[in-house]
């Protein structure tokens, strides 16, 4: 605002030594006034507005985190009922003892665990995939199955020999 005073004296001294007669100075210098009080209103009214939409922004800013703070807390209350607790309990059956135990098995990242039996550790296998299965385990399923596919072609054969 320093700025804009030096040039409005600037002009005020410009008009003062280049406008002899002192009628026609007081008559300029009144119209250069008047123009910038109508400047300074404009100002006024423009900075007027801008102040309530300002606060009308900050209201409705404040407003929206309300509401953000009130969905944030929904969704926290929804998060805690679908995973109550970070941990996964499986049912495992050691292969070293048959001791079956419940684990707490805190992340999917968690390769390994001990027997609470034997002691032993167990590898852990989040694939999924039975490739690796010796067939002494008793907790994948599989091996019923193949044992009863096995003896059914066996009792094929023996028929188609007859």
């Amino acid at each position: 605002m320093s700025k804009l005073s030096e040039e409005y004296l600037k002009i005020l001294n410009d008009i003062d030594e280049h406008i002899s007669d002192e009628d026609e100075k007081k008559y300029v210098l009144k119209k250069v006034s008047e123009l910038s009080s109508l400047y300074m209103d404009i100002i006024d009214r423009i900075t007027s507005v801008n102040s309530k939409r300002m606060d009308e922004l900050e209201k409705y800013q404040d407003e929206l985190e309300e509401r953000l703070d009130k969905v944030t807390g929904i969704v926290d209350l929804i998060k805690k009922d679908i995973y109550e607790d970070e941990d996964y309990d499986f049912e495992i059956v050691c292969p070293y003892c048959n001791h079956e135990f419940v684990a707490d098995v805190e992340d999917e990242l968690k390769e390994e665990i001990e027997c609470p039996e034997c002691h032993n550790i167990i590898e852990l296998d989040w694939d999924g995939d039975d490739e690796g299965c010796s067939g002494f385990c008793s907790s994948c399923g599989l091996h019923d199955e193949c044992d009863d596919k096995k003896d059914k072609d066996d009792n094929q054969d023996n028929d188609d020999d007859m």
